[in-house]
């Protein structure tokens, strides 16, 4: 009777290891969460952000953050998305500070501001503004995580010197005749560089 009690303990026991054993172990990866938990990948590796790097105006700079939004396989084509939507965010302030400058100085100075001659100085400016933006590049480029659809965002941040921007548009008016007598260059130099300087975005808030 012993005899058969320790056989059958012991088949119970061969059999408890067999079950244990036929289980197979839960796989963990993305250092050590489970799969459902697991984090959006920087496709670039390294830090994943979700949101931009924001940078104000100053007095020094005109500053800007553009974004777009898609598959991680464009990134390339988001970047430049994101890189013209802060160039279109950027030309919009540059021209409300220009335009507000020119109106100022008219007053200042006693020039009709619907005159030929300010309308040619506005159309002029505006038009540099339009050639240094198009020519301005990233400097801060950011991209998030993949998210479950495999998408990504991308977050690029520019700025433009406001002396360098001031200085190649009193150059242009300093080239037409017609302007340069109608105009203090040195003044309207200064004022603009001035103007451009007290200008930030909450003004326009």
């Amino acid at each position: 009777m012993k005899k058969m009690k320790k056989t059958l303990m012991y088949v119970a026991f061969m059999g408890l290891l067999i079950s244990c054993g036929s289980k197979k172990p839960v796989v963990q990866n993305y250092q050590g969460q489970f799969p459902q938990t697991a984090p959006s990948t920087n496709p670039f590796g390294g830090e994943t952000y979700s949101m931009p790097t924001f940078e104000p105006d100053t007095e020094d700079f005109f500053a800007a953050s553009g974004i777009a939004e898609g598959p991680r396989q464009r990134m390339d084509v988001l970047q430049q998305e994101a890189l013209t939507n802060a160039q279109n965010v950027i030309r919009q302030k540059m021209k409300h500070a220009y335009q507000g400058m020119i109106s100022d100085y008219s007053n200042y100075m006693g020039i009709n501001a619907n005159s030929d001659a300010a309308i040619k100085v506005e159309r002029g400016g505006n038009q540099i503004i339009d050639v240094v933006v198009n020519e301005t590049m990233a400097r801060d480029v950011k991209f998030s995580g993949v998210d479950d659809k495999g998408h990504v965002t991308c977050f690029v941040g520019i700025r433009i010197y406001k002396k360098s921007i001031a200085d190649k548009i009193a150059d242009q008016i300093s080239k037409d005749d017609e302007l340069k007598l109608r105009f203090n260059e040195d003044q309207y130099r200064k004022y603009m560089q001035e103007k451009f300087k007290e200008y930030k975005e909450s003004q326009n808030k």
